[in-house]
C-alpha cells in the first residue's frame, strides 16, 4: 500500500478505534480514507449513522501519531493492508466490526481462495489435547489449509507450531502490538510464522497485551476463517468466546469431543450438545468443504500427512516451545503475562501455583482495576463471594443472560481479578 494511503488508514484506525461498529457504517460509503479526512467540519456533522463522540474525533486532523507509526512500521518491515485493500481477507469485511486496517508482520497468504480454519483452545492442555492440535494442524496445512490461531500458550502454540511442521501457512491474530512479543515464551515461533505466513493485528505497534483486547481479538480469528475448530476449553473460557463469535458471525464451529467430567473437555462437549460439528480426524473437517474446495484441497498431501505421522516434541523443539509443553502441563512463568495482564501488574503471593492449589482469595482490588470494567462485568464481579468458589449460574443478575455472564467471568480472568478453577467454577484472586 502506498504510504499516504497507509497514512490516513493509521489516522481513521486511531479515530475510529479497535471493533467499531460505525466504521463499517462510515466503509460502506467511503473507499478512501483520505476522503473522509478531507471533510469540513459541517460535512462531518451531518454523516449518518455514526455518534457525535465519532464525529468530534474525526474532526481532529492531527496525523503526528500517524506519521510516526507510518515511520516505525516501515522500518520495521510491517505491512499496512488497509480496509480497501485488495490483500485484506473478503471474509473480514463481512462482520460487522471489521478492523480499519491490519498491521502484518510477513506475507498474508492468500485467504480469499484457501480454506482456512482456526484452532482454538486452552492454555493448560491434557496430552490429549496436545497430540490431537498438534496432528490436525499438522495434517490440515498439508492439505493446503490456511491455520489460524491467536499465537497463545497450549492449543494455539502447537496448532501454529503443526502447520509450519508441514510447511504449510499460518497466521496468528495478536491482541497486542506486533512490536511486543506476546506471550515472550513464543518469541522463536513469532519469528518463524513471520517467515512462512502472518503474524497480524489490528493493534498499534506498542500497543501492551491487556486483558480486554483478547476478546476483541477472538472477532478476527474467527472471521478469517470458514470454520472454527475448538480443541479443549472449560466452559466459559476465551476459545468459547471465540466459538460464540464465530456462530454469530455465520462461520462453521466445530468442536473435538472429550472425557466427561473433565474440565478442559466441558467446552466442546457443550459446544456438541448445541449443535457444534463433531471433529473426530481432519477428514471430518476437510470433507465439510469438499464441494467447495475439491480442487484446492490437497488430498495427496494430507494422505503422506497421515502416513508420516512427525512427533509433537520434534515440530515444538524445532520452533523453541517444546519445553513449555512437556507430558501437556504448563505453570507460566509470569502468570500475569499469561492471562493477557500487561507484565509488572500486581498479584496475591500464590499466583504462580497451579490452579488446583487453593489459595487465599484477593481482596485488596484497587479502585482504578474495577474502573476498568464495564458495568456489567463490574457488578458480577462485586456479587463473587471473596471467601468460596461460585458457579456462573450463581452470578445471574436479573437483566444479564448467562452467556453475558459467562463473558464477563473470562474477561476478569484475563483481568487477573479471578481465576477458573475445575468443574467450571470461579474465585477471586
Amino acid at each position: 500500500m502506498k504510504d499516504e494511503n497507509s497514512l490516513y488508514w493509521i489516522w481513521l484506525s486511531e479515530k475510529c478505534g479497535i471493533a467499531s461498529k460505525e466504521f463499517g457504517r462510515l466503509a460502506e460509503r467511503y473507499d478512501n480514507p483520505f476522503d473522509l479526512y478531507r471533510l469540513e467540519e459541517d460535512e462531518i456533522e451531518h454523516l449518518e449513522g455514526i455518534g457525535d463522540g465519532l464525529k468530534l474525533r474525526l474532526c481532529d486532523k492531527a496525523l503526528d501519531n500517524a506519521y510516526a507509526t507510518l515511520r516505525y512500521c516501515k522500518q520495521n518491515r510491517m505491512d499496512i493492508v488497509g480496509y480497501s485493500d485488495p490483500r485484506y481477507p473478503a471474509r473480514l469485511r463481512s462482520i460487522e466490526d471489521p478492523p480499519v486496517l491490519l498491521y502484518v508482520l510477513g506475507k498474508m497468504p492468500d485467504m480469499n481462495n484457501r480454506l482456512c480454519v482456526g484452532m482454538v483452545g486452552t492454555r493448560k492442555m491434557s496430552e490429549y489435547g496436545r497430540q490431537t492440535a498438534y496432528k490436525i494442524s499438522y495434517e490440515l496445512a498439508a492439505a493446503h489449509a490456511v491455520i489460524v490461531s491467536g499465537m497463545a500458550l497450549g492449543v494455539d502454540g502447537v496448532s501454529a507450531c503443526g502447520a509450519l511442521a508441514a510447511g504449510g501457512s499460518t497466521v496468528a491474530v495478536l491482541g497486542c502490538g506486533i512490536s511486543v512479543t506476546y506471550p515472550k515464551e513464543h518469541a522463536k515461533l513469532m519469528k518463524e510464522i513471520g517467515k512462512h505466513g502472518a503474524v497480524i493485528t489490528e493493534y498499534p505497534p506498542a500497543e501492551r497485551p491487556i486483558g480486554r483486547n483478547f476478546p476483541r481479538r477472538n472477532r478476527i480469528i474467527s472471521g478469517l476463517c470458514q470454520g472454527v475448530l475448538v480443541v479443549e476449553g472449560a466452559i466459559g473460557s476465551g476459545a468459547l468466546i471465540t466459538a460464540k463469535k464465530a456462530v454469530s458471525q455465520g462461520r462453521d464451529l466445530f468442536a473435538l469431543p472429550g472425557k466427561v467430567n473433565e474440565s478442559n473437555s466441558d467446552g466442546p462437549n457443550e459446544l456438541i450438545r448445541n449443535g457444534a460439528l463433531v471433529a473426530l480426524c481432519t477428514e471430518d473437517i476437510v470433507r465439510h468443504y469438499d464441494f467447495l474446495y475439491h480442487d484446492i484441497i490437497n488430498y495427496t498431501g494430507l494422505q503422506k500427512a497421515k502416513a508420516k505421522n512427525v512427533p509433537v516434541d520434534d515440530a515444538l523443539r524445532r520452533y523453541g516451545v517444546a519445553s513449555l509443553y512437556d507430558r501437556g502441563s504448563y505453570v507460566p512463568t509470569n502468570p500475569a503475562v499469561d492471562h493477557g495482564v500487561e507484565e509488572g501488574a500486581v498479584r496475591p503471593a500464590t499466583a504462580s501455583v497451579p490452579e488446583k492449589i487453593a489459595h487465599e482469595p484477593r481482596t485488596d482490588v484497587s479502585a482504578e482495576a474495577l474502573a476498568a470494567l464495564d458495568e456489567v462485568t463490574r457488578r458480577i464481579f462485586e456479587r463473587m463471594p471473596i471467601d468460596r468458589a461460585v458457579a456462573p449460574d450463581g452470578l445471574t443478575l436479573p437483566d444479564v443472560d448467562t452467556g453475558t455472564v459467562i463473558t464477563s467471568l473470562t474477561m476478569l480472568e484475563l483481568s487477573g481479578l479471578i481465576s477458573s478453577l475445575p468443574g467450571g467454577l470461579y474465585v477471586r484472586k
